[in-house]
């Protein structure tokens, strides 16, 4: 094995012991992968959308960055990885600005493995890199992303970067079915809940820990019961007539069940009639 093939197969190696098969996925017939890249937002992130309307929402979570990497046989002594780098929220020009500087971080780094390096970069440092602050800006036109050329918030990685024209190694993620709001959204959805899910917590009514997983938040006012606790509390409001307005079980505390509550209780309801 020469030294490059040791090299690459240390540096693939030490990526799967260190991200998980959602982030890190590797093809096993040759030397190259794809890695999902969720950025670190600050607290009380919040994203604005102007189309028809202008809208804000807070989030935690983004749609991760996808760097797409092939490593050839030369690489790390004289070549660097073969790589595109895509984003369904960012416009071709900041991930043109993003590829630019993974091709610095390469020259800084000649012949040594970059990857890891690649990785941290774009985790821990885009938005501060493109200057993206909260509220993060997205316009939208018929429900797609649309980015006007001087926008501000990427002047500064493009002027650091002399962008000259878009890299085609810069792809923009765009279903033209679905609108980029509801792609967000969703996805901050999503990782919350599955955040949440693997999180414990203390039940407010039977004392018990419990995973989010099996257990049941209610968004409004924060207070969280497992599945049981609240089944049983549900199962007394719909005896007491209350179905259309099913609350949180904290003592004079009036925080409406949730759609996905709602299904819960659908499902309850769908078991107890077959008791």
């Amino acid at each position: 094995m020469s030294a490059d093939q040791e090299a690459q197969t240390d540096e693939l190696l030490a990526l799967e012991s260190i991200y998980d098969e959602e982030e890190f996925h590797r093809t096993e017939s040759r030397q190259r992968g794809k890695i999902n890249l969720c950025l670190e937002l600050p607290p009380n992130f919040r994203l604005l959308v102007k189309g028809e309307a202008c809208v804000e929402y807070g989030i935690s979570f983004l749609p991760p960055l996808v760097l797409s990497f092939e490593l050839p046989t030369d690489y790390p002594s004289s070549l660097a990885p073969v790589f595109t780098l895509s984003s369904k929220w960012l416009s071709r020009v900041q991930i043109t600005a993003l590829c630019k500087r993974l091709d610095e971080l390469w020259e800084e780094n000649r012949g040594t493995v970059v990857l890891f390096t690649w990785i941290q970069f774009l985790k821990e440092e885009t938005l501060e890199f493109l200057n993206l602050q909260s509220p993060l800006e997205i316009q939208t036109i018929g429900g797609q992303p649309h980015y006007e050329s001087g926008q501000n918030q990427s002047d500064t990685a493009v002027e650091k970067n002399k962008v000259q024209e878009l890299d085609q190694r810069a792809v923009q993620e765009v279903d033209p079915h679905t609108d980029i709001l509801t792609q967000l959204l969703d996805f901050n959805e999503a990782q919350k809940q599955k955040v949440f899910d693997s999180k414990a917590f203390c039940c407010g009514i039977c004392f018990s820990e419990n995973l989010g997983s099996n257990s049941l938040l209610f968004k409004e006012c924060q207070h969280v019961y497992c599945k049981a606790c609240v089944k049983e509390y549900f199962q007394i409001q719909i005896r007491d007539g209350k179905v259309q307005c099913l609350t949180c079980p904290e003592p004079e505390c009036m925080s409406l069940a949730s759609p996905a509550q709602v299904l819960f209780l659908a499902c309850l309801c769908l078991s107890m009639s077959y008791e």
